[in-house]
């Protein structure tokens, strides 16, 4: 449309649904002819460049001459000389808008390549008041929406999503294949569906509400450091701000002002969640009914992947709606083991508009706004905190100290992963409260090997001391069969001890039962500590076995490139058992890692070694697909929300079953497009004599893991077979 013509709404211009790059013409198609509408415009996108507005100022023109608003949110920095164009515009408003509006209209009238001053034209948007831009990152990550919104004088709307940034390569230079999805506010089933959620995300997004992406003026100090930093970074691959030095602390402030916001909505029952309408599903409304009518207590022994954090998180919100009616309050404790499942509780806690105090990392960024919090609370001018902690902060004495002051009536503490209370020292400063729910899949600790049963089980009696028995159960048959979780192939891969390993085995057994035996079963503290570094030498054989190399690397060479990636490898603990002990071979993980790397995979380690900074842009690259695989050994155990994740290899096994059917649960959970999971099993046997004592305890107890995966496995009938060959099914 020209600039003198006559705008006839965004309706006239029959949009198609789809524009690609190959079959449209993604700027002269759809960007230029929809602008030529527009009155209002709001875009939200990772890059952009002030030629595109240069290109497009004669599509600018209806917004220009209404005095309309362009709204532009970015996630990665200006160039240096727009940053200083900017800059001036804020300085000298006035100024720029007298002197050159006159001069954008003859621009306009003229039709004028005007791709030369683009500085100039960007300034004069901002002066005039015509352009407002703000900044979006995120603690770990970059923001690289891309959503675009335009309004017309006739009051339609068109939302526009897709690939394709606000620059010259995103919509004319056609460097990448780009496309874009339309939606019409004429449209409605189409519209109300998607188009709608993008149009309240930006509003959100530019009101700061959008949880876990912060915005700021472009004329801020913050922003103006990020500036700084990717200007003196001409090699940077990938803009992570938690490179940047002393910037946490302000990341810190702005969370708490986002805080403050999220702080004034009370905690509800959402009606979507995850962009899916939320009902609660019926095992997690039969939990809770169990656990009500249990005097809410209770521990629910819910599947890995089931939901047990949205189920206590959902009776959470139910016991403050009741208290709320009888004029109380309630202040909720989730206790969990490791900061990053605290954080996923922070982010799973505000889909049901509830902010969290943060009690982890340094105290001093978040001790001081608790004591306030609770101060607010005991005074009765706020009904309702909520407080995430890691144990190890829980049983600290400033931490116990806050609890103290908080009416018990008046607290729910809920701990998940609850089996981690089970000792004495931990259990015994676990809050007296009315509200208590444990979660845990797998809550009663079994046997790490044969030598723990002459022991009490001190860590059951705590437990069911504390929150009660086990009020409802859901297993892993059950969330399969209802499609909760992800349906999963099982494969063997047979490790056999070679000859020294077999010595080796064998004579830490005789060591073991021999010590077992002569005890009587009381074991004198001598007994225990030598059953505790066999028992560990043991494991560490098994762990380190190395045939699992030679077999870890023929498997890793077969799995095609477009099946490697969100693979988990569980490696053994430690270095490889040696018997003289005195070996520098170096780790069992970096030993698989070295066989990985050498087969072509792109892996990182996730360990407690590595700092949480670290873990987090391990967590995003793994998402991303910018790595294959990573290799753990614990720390995947309990908690860690990876739904991507479709592919399992075992390398490594304690004889607990909590630890395999955690790391089972966490390959099966849901996600779009995963139909189902791969599970490998390296399945440790001795190397000749099957009927030997030693060899028959470590079949059986291979076996027992065995038969557990088999239970449920869709590929059993093939499983059965392979076992039925190397001589074991039928003979255990």
């Amino acid at each position: 449309m020209s600039a003198g013509s006559r705008s006839q709404g965004l309706k006239a211009l029959e949009l198609k649904h789809v524009y690609r790059t190959g079959d449209d013409d993604l700027f002269h198609d759809f960007y230029r002819c929809v602008l030529s509408e527009a009155v209002r415009y709001d875009r939200a996108v990772g890059f952009f460049s002030s030629s595109i507005l240069a290109a497009n100022l004669g599509g600018l023109g209806s917004l220009i001459k209404s005095n309309g608003l362009m709204r532009l949110i970015i996630g990665h920095p200006l160039a240096r000389d727009e940053f200083e164009a900017i800059r001036y515009a804020v300085t000298s408003p006035t100024e720029l808008s007298q002197q050159y509006t006159n001069t954008l209209l003859d621009w306009i009238q003229a039709e004028k390549n005007v791709t030369s001053k683009r500085l100039e034209l960007l300034a004069i948007l901002i002066a005039s008041g015509r352009l407002e831009i703000k900044f979006a990152f995120r603690k770990a990550g970059m923001y690289h929406e891309k959503i675009g919104i335009i309004h017309d004088n006739q009051g339609d709307v068109v939302v526009f999503q897709g690939s394709a940034n606000e620059t010259p390569s995103g919509m004319f230079e056609h460097l990448n294949a780009e496309s874009i999805s339309v939606y019409k506010s004429w449209e409605p089933e189409l519209y109300n569906a998607y188009g709608d959620t993008y149009y309240q995300g930006f509003e959100r997004l530019w009101n700061g509400e959008q949880k876990n992406t912060f915005v700021v003026d472009i004329g801020s100090e913050f922003y103006s450091e990020v500036s700084k930093y990717v200007e003196n970074s001409p090699h940077l691959q990938k803009l992570s701000l938690l490179d940047i030095d002393g910037i946490e602390e302000q990341i810190s402030q702005y969370e708490l002002e986002q805080s403050n916001i999220t702080s004034k909505i009370e905690p509800h029952v959402p009606e979507f969640l995850n962009g899916h309408k939320f009902n609660i599903k019926e095992h997690q409304r039969h939990a809770l009914k169990k656990w009500r009518a249990n005097e809410y207590k209770g521990i629910l022994k819910l599947a890995t992947g089931s939901g047990k954090t949205i189920t206590s998180i959902y009776g959470a919100v139910k016991v403050y709606e009741s208290l709320k009616q009888q004029n109380r309050g309630l202040c909720l404790v989730i206790a969990v083991p490791y900061i990053e499942l605290a954080s996923q509780w922070v982010e799973n806690l505000l889909d049901f508009g509830i902010s969290s105090h943060k009690c982890y990392n340094n105290k001093k960024s978040w001790l001081p706004n608790l004591q306030e919090s609770i101060a607010t609370f005991n005074a009765g001018l706020k009904d309702f905190i909520s407080i995430v902690v890691v144990n190890r902060t829980l049983v600290s004495n400033h931490f116990q100290q806050i609890l103290s002051t908080i009416n018990p009536k008046s607290m729910m503490f809920v701990g998940d992963e609850c089996h981690n209370h089970g000792s004495n020292n931990i259990n015994k400063l676990l809050p007296s409260v009315d509200f208590r729910m444990g979660l845990s899949a797998t809550p009663f600790r079994s046997d790490d090997d044969e030598i723990d049963s002459m022991f009490p089980n001190i860590s059951k009696e705590n437990l069911v001391s504390y929150y009660g028995d086990v009020v409802a159960e859901y297993g892993l048959g059950d969330a399969i069969h209802d499609e909760i979780l992800t349906p999963y192939d099982y494969h063997l891969v047979p490790v056999y001890l070679n000859d020294e390993e077999q010595r080796s085995f064998e004579e830490l057994s005789e060591k073991i039962s021999s010590i077992i035996t002569k005890s009587g079963g009381h074991l004198s503290k001598d007994d225990k500590e030598k059953l505790t570094i066999f028992c560990g030498q043991r494991s560490r054989l098994l762990g380190s076995a190395s045939d699992k190399l030679t077999k870890l690397g023929e498997l890793s060479s077969k799995i095609p490139e477009s099946m490697r990636n969100l693979t988990l490898f569980y490696a053994g603990e430690g270095k490889p058992f040696q018997p003289d002990e005195n070996s520098h071979d170096c780790k069992v993980i970096d030993q698989v890692s070295d066989v990985l790397y050498k087969n072509g995979w792109k892996t990182s380690q996730f360990t407690s070694a590595i700092n949480s900074t670290e873990r987090k842009r391990v967590m995003e690259a793994f998402k991303d697909k910018a790595i294959n695989a990573l290799v753990a050994m614990k720390v995947l155990d309990e908690g860690i929300d990876v739904p991507a994740c479709q592919t399992a290899v075992i390398l490594s096994s304690t004889r607990n079953p909590r630890q395999y059917v955690q790391r089972r649960g966490r390959v099966l959970r849901r996600f779009p497009n995963k139909r189902k999971a791969i599970i490998y099993d390296f399945m440790v046997l001795p190397n000749s004599d099957f009927e030997q004592p030693a060899s028959k305890k470590l079949i059986y107890a291979e076996m027992e893991r065995v038969n557990d995966f088999l239970l449920l496995a869709d590929n059993k009938l093939q499983v059965e077979k392979q076992l039925e060959q190397l001589g074991l099914y039928y003979d255990i």
